[in-house]
């Protein structure tokens, strides 16, 4: 169980592996000292003491960090075993200001760490400081080759103390909230041609002291300059530490000021886990900035209930509670995101560590279109269920939200609905939701094998579109969802029913697991004799081993002698027209007939070099009718126009030749 105190670095800090390996977010340089000399000789075996700086950019599109150890006058960079590894290690625990020893190998004027507990050991931890006033100041700086002043301070005041100030004591029901003062516009006596934010961080505390600002008075600071190619990312932020630091490079907005004074406080980002067609299983990823409704992925909503329980916002003191489900039964929530006695989310035990006695939880949430969690309002199935976050004790960059529809390609519906149950077979636990409505939610909590309860399926088609010539080809999307609960996996055969004369190209069989979806492709051609009108079709699922288990479900095609063109639609495009070589190239196509897309169906890509070679690759369109194919270029790839075609392998389709696009490699 998670318990926050002052004197814990957090929830439950103190029961922390002191060798767990660094990784994290941002960084404060708060002395630059001249090159550190380690030793004399290269590959020199090495051991230090000092206080640990973690830096971390946050970029549009992934992330990057970076360690550095300050030692007896010297500022050495640091590199862990696994630093080219997905960007990150995988044990993240300690923050900026921590005191710890290290060990490893000098290569230059780097210090490579040793694998496993001997290269970094927590001797001393830095303090929390999550909770009341947290006095900020602004600094507004620009360089001599960009003197531009992209906003006003009053501009900068409303941002940071109105909007995320506002932003921290809603999320934190009262109790954190950001004071201070904006100050500037300060001209460095430096170039913004080069991303050099040490130098931003001296030049810019400089100034502010050349005018009179007292630096003592504040324990948090974030320093703000104009748009600046050179930095790639849009914010940096010290994870933790006190006082703390943040760089924000343009774009002066909720969304990164937020986020980064989020990793101030001590968070890491929260991830998607992404499992594919399943909620959990083997072989799932990891997706960065997956959570869609936290500020800490990628979007303005709340901190979800694992990241407000590392900060102390949940399940201590005067915070509201969080309800442990340490047996079964049925337990209710409020709302979330306003103040309250009554639990504002249940923990539910996934797993125990035998080894460390660590545990991992799940975190159920019940979320409304309320305060900064507003933009919910477009995501029904948000608030119209329960949300479920997974996070672990050993380490606070555990934070994921689960996939409770996982047939959909969305990451927007991730809610368990109302009479639909989650079960996880590793750990022995059912989550099923009993009730959820805009004055809180109920869930059952289940120990042990549940039983197997059948149901009926349910088959839907996908909606007509717009009128198409006789003759023409139209694809539905046609969705089968087991709703047995518990059951395993399901074999259903499928049949569908069109006018005489009429071809149709449907799967005979599906095989979908226990409360899962699966979606398939119904193409339909019409007689090209067929007169004006509209007409049924028909499409029915039966189980396999129970012909009374069945379902059906109907739509219309539409025949128009006025029509325009051809039903089916296929376009392609790339995320840029320029790249440079070691670079990703990505690919998308969308298949749509009548307006509407097609899924299953394959969509082969042909890739031809400036040198005449050709790359090809076929993959099936997602229920949303789009697939996507990334090509990286390599150093031996020439330069110059690389053409991009796409064709469906749609019978009889006429898409008017192939489709193509283009990209520049220089």
């Amino acid at each position: 169980m998670f318990r926050w105190s002052p004197q814990s670095k957090g929830c439950h800090r103190q029961a922390l592996k002191l060798h767990l390996l660094c990784a994290g977010i941002v960084a404060l340089l708060i002395s630059l000292f001249p090159g550190a000399v380690l030793g004399q000789s290269k590959n020199q075996k090495v051991s230090m003491e000092g206080v640990l700086e973690v830096l971390h950019e946050d970029r549009p599109q992934g992330s990057r960090y970076h360690y550095f150890l300050k030692s007896a006058g010297a500022r050495v960079k640091l590199k862990l075993p696994d630093d080219g590894h997905a960007g990150h290690s995988h044990n993240q625990d300690h923050q900026t200001g921590d005191r710890v020893r290290v060990r490893g190998e000098k290569i230059g004027e780097t210090l490579a760490l040793d694998a496993g507990s001997s290269g970094i050991e927590t001797l001393s931890q830095v303090l929390p400081n999550t909770i009341g006033a947290q006095k900020t100041l602004v600094l507004l700086v620009n360089f001599q080759d960009n003197a531009t002043e992209p906003y006003t301070t009053a501009y900068a005041e409303d941002v940071v103390f109105n909007s995320t100030s506002n932003f921290h004591l809603e999320n934190s029901y009262g109790q954190t909230w950001l004071t201070g003062d904006v100050r500037g516009w300060f001209t460095l006596p430096m170039s913004g041609a080069t991303c050099d934010f040490n130098a931003v961080y001296f030049a810019a505390r400089q100034a502010a002291t050349n005018a009179g600002i007292n630096l003592a008075n504040y324990n948090r600071f974030i320093y703000a300059f104009p748009q600046t190619n050179s930095c790639g990312w849009w914010g940096l932020g010290t994870v933790g530490g006190n006082p703390s630091h943040a760089w924000i490079n343009g774009s002066l907005q909720l969304r990164v000021v937020g986020h980064e004074t989020g990793h101030n406080l001590g968070l890491f980002h929260s991830h998607a886990l992404e499992c594919g067609a399943v909620t959990i299983g083997t072989g799932c990823t990891s997706v960065e900035y997956g959570d869609t409704i936290d500020i800490m992925g990628t979007s303005t909503g709340h901190y979800n209930a694992y990241q407000k329980e590392w900060l102390g916002w949940l399940g201590y003191g005067a915070s509201p509670p969080i309800a442990t489900a340490d047996v079964g039964g049925a337990y209710s929530i409020d709302n979330y995101e306003l103040p309250g006695s009554n639990p504002k989310a249940v923990k539910v035990l996934k797993s125990t560590n035998p080894n460390t006695g660590y545990k991992d939880w799940y975190y159920v949430e019940h979320r409304q279109a309320v305060g900064f969690d507003a933009s919910l309002a477009s995501y029904t199935n948000a608030m119209s269920g329960v949300v479920i976050h997974s996070g672990s004790e050993s380490s606070p960059d555990s934070s994921y939200l689960l996939d409770m529809t996982p047939a959909t390609a969305s990451w927007y519906d991730p809610a368990l609905g109302v009479g639909q149950s989650f079960y996880d077979a590793d750990a022995g636990v059912t989550i099923s939701v009993l009730s959820a409505d805009n004055t809180g939610a109920s869930v059952s909590i289940t120990y042990g094998a549940p039983p197997c309860v059948p149901a009926d399926p349910t088959v839907s088609l996908s909606a007509a579109g717009q009128p198409v010539h006789a003759g023409d080809t139209v694809a539905y999307s046609l969705t089968i969802r087991n709703n047995d609960f518990a059951c395993g996996a399901s074999s259903f055969n499928l049949q569908s029913a069109v006018p005489n004369g009429w071809t149709a190209n449907l799967a005979s069989s599906v095989s979908v697991n226990s409360g899962a979806s699966a979606t398939l492709s119904l193409r339909v051609t019409s007689a090209v004799t067929a007169a004006d009108g509209s007409y049924n079709i028909d499409a029915t699922a039966a189980r396999s081993n129970d012909a009374t288990s069945t379902d059906t479900a109907s739509t219309t095609y539409q025949v128009s002698s006025s029509a325009p063109g051809n039903s089916l639609n296929l376009s392609v495009s790339t995320n840029s027209s320029v790249y440079t070589r070691k670079k990703t190239v990505s690919i998308s196509a969308r298949l749509s007939s009548a307006g509407l897309p097609v899924p299953g169906t394959p969509v082969s890509f042909t890739i031809t070099k400036p040198d005449g070679t050709v790359v090809t690759a076929s993959y099936m369109t997602k229920k949303n009718g789009t697939v996507s194919f990334k090509y990286r270029t390599t150093l031996l790839d020439p330069l110059g126009t690389y053409w991009v075609s796409a064709d469906t392998g749609i019978a009889g389709a006429s898409l008017g030749g192939l489709v193509t696009t283009s990209f520049l490699v220089q």
